[in-house]
């Protein structure tokens, strides 16, 4: 009589999203969003950082690297607003606390990175400026943000090796941008920053603006594939849509630009994009114009007319920006080499613009506080990855890598773009150099079946 062994069994099927991610994104942004409605963001603040730092507690014990960061760059947006009302650090120590993970579970996926000569170099840059700042003003937390941004570029090309959990973290973005949104709709000129019913302000339109901008770009490149979505047109749609009227509401002109100049990029050099692009900037402009029927719409005017109000002066319509430009030819010349140095843009701003305030822009921050020994080796950084996306672009077809750095190179000339949302944009750049692009997400399945069951099958 033979008995049936027991031997191993492959599936192989089309990736989906992880609705247990999706739900703990919702249980963590929608609850602490809705504290702002009641003027209380701090127990909002508190209660994002302990449910994230529980839910990532449970997944490192359960060794569970790929929901712990699709969770992380889901709850994102709603983690930058509350930073600074509790735990500013959170972002930083929650994604160190997934690449140590990651490390230990799988370390040669984070050897393909180390391997990556443009990323350490990044990476090396990343870390001495942040260690020379402490060395200058003796605080760990001064610029500490470029860590952030460096670590977050790793979490993005660490989650591409499953499109499944990196499309889920994109949506998840998408949740907390949402329900973040949907809060400060009561409050402010625009849309996301506002003052609350007990007087206190919060918020920064940027902070709805860019990862609205994020969302629709995504959407919109190479036909929704990073979501997903490119089988499932009225999902793309949808998904767009959502993402471009939290854009338009927040009137952040530097989220503007920067999906303007992106999707006439995607416009130009992805051909499968267009029609699809067509159509939704059709839908989108329709549900625009439905928008500026409404009491927001006179309030979007307003911002956009003073931008290009020749009557308004430059320094009036960029919010002070231009006077830290108009600044640069002063500041150069007597430090050119080696700059003021790290962790001094604010006290440099104050003597020539009277503002104790950081550089508005990623390139007047470094070249203030390093001169063309930190913006060099940036710049260099920037153009191997704009010539690594070019050349995935030419081999595969694939935009999306180039958007990512082209978005990060213009989100720099209004903010210093060190943050997880601008880290999210440039690890997109990052995952150009791998060897072919997923085009299909597939999941492989490994099951134990018995030897007669699979003989069926």
């Amino acid at each position: 009589m033979r008995t049936s062994g027991i031997v191993s069994a492959l599936n192989v099927r089309s990736s989906r999203f992880d609705w247990t991610v999706l739900a703990q994104v919702s249980i963590c942004t929608i609850p602490s969003m809705a504290t702002i409605d009641v003027a209380h963001p701090l127990w909002g603040a508190r209660y994002l950082a302990c449910s994230v730092f529980a839910i990532l507690g449970y997944y490192v014990i359960k060794r569970d690297r790929y929901r712990l960061l699709s969770l992380l760059i889901g709850v994102s947006p709603a983690l930058v607003l509350m930073r600074g009302l509790f735990f500013y650090n959170s972002v930083p120590f929650f994604l160190g606390i997934g690449i140590v993970l990651w490390a230990c579970m799988s370390w040669n996926e984070v050897k393909f990175i180390w391997d990556d000569l443009t990323w350490r170099f990044f990476a090396f840059i990343g870390f001495v400026y942040w260690f020379l700042t402490f060395a200058f003003v003796h605080s760990l937390s001064a610029n500490l943000r470029v860590i952030e941004l460096v670590l977050t570029t790793a979490a993005v090309w660490l989650l591409s090796n499953r499109r499944s959990y990196l499309a889920t973290a994109f949506i998840g973005m998408g949740i907390s941008v949402s329900a973040y949104a949907i809060a400060m709709l009561p409050y402010g000129v625009r849309l996301g920053e506002g003052e609350l019913d007990n007087g206190e302000t919060i918020g920064n339109p940027i902070l709805v603006g860019l990862p609205a901008a994020l969302v629709v770009l995504i959407a919109l490149s190479d036909r929704g594939r990073y979501f997903m979505l490119e089988n499932n047109k009225f999902g793309r749609v949808m998904v767009c849509l959502v993402g471009a009227e939290w854009l338009v509401l927040s009137g952040s002109r530097g989220s503007w630009v920067t999906t303007t100049v992106c999707l006439t990029l995607v416009f130009a050099f992805s051909r499968a994009s267009r029609k699809a692009m067509l159509g939704m900037i059709a839908i989108g402009c329709l549900a625009t114009l439905l928008v500026l029927s409404t009491g927001r719409g006179e309030i979007i005017t307003n911002v956009f007319d003073k931008t290009v109000d020749s009557n308004r002066t430059l320094v009036n319509r960029t919010s002070g920006r231009s006077a830290q430009w108009e600044a640069i030819p002063l500041l150069f010349p007597l430090s050119p080499v080696w700059g003021y140095g790290p962790g001094s843009a604010k006290d440099v701003d104050y003597i020539y613009t009277g503002r104790h305030l950081l550089f508005h822009s990623l390139y007047l921050d470094v070249i203030v506080e390093t001169g063309l020994l930190g913006c060099i080796p940036l710049l260099c950084v920037l153009g191997l990855l704009v010539r690594r996306a070019v050349l995935h672009l030419r081999r595969f077809g694939e935009v999306t890598p180039l958007v990512g750095v082209v978005a990060f190179m213009l989100i720099g000339i209004s903010v210093t773009a060190f943050d997880v949302i601008s880290g999210i944009f440039l690890g997109l750049a990052f995952m150009a150099r791998e060897r072919s692009p997923r085009f299909v997400a597939r999941e492989m399945l490994i099951r134990s079946v018995e030897e007669d069951e699979l003989a069926t099958v």
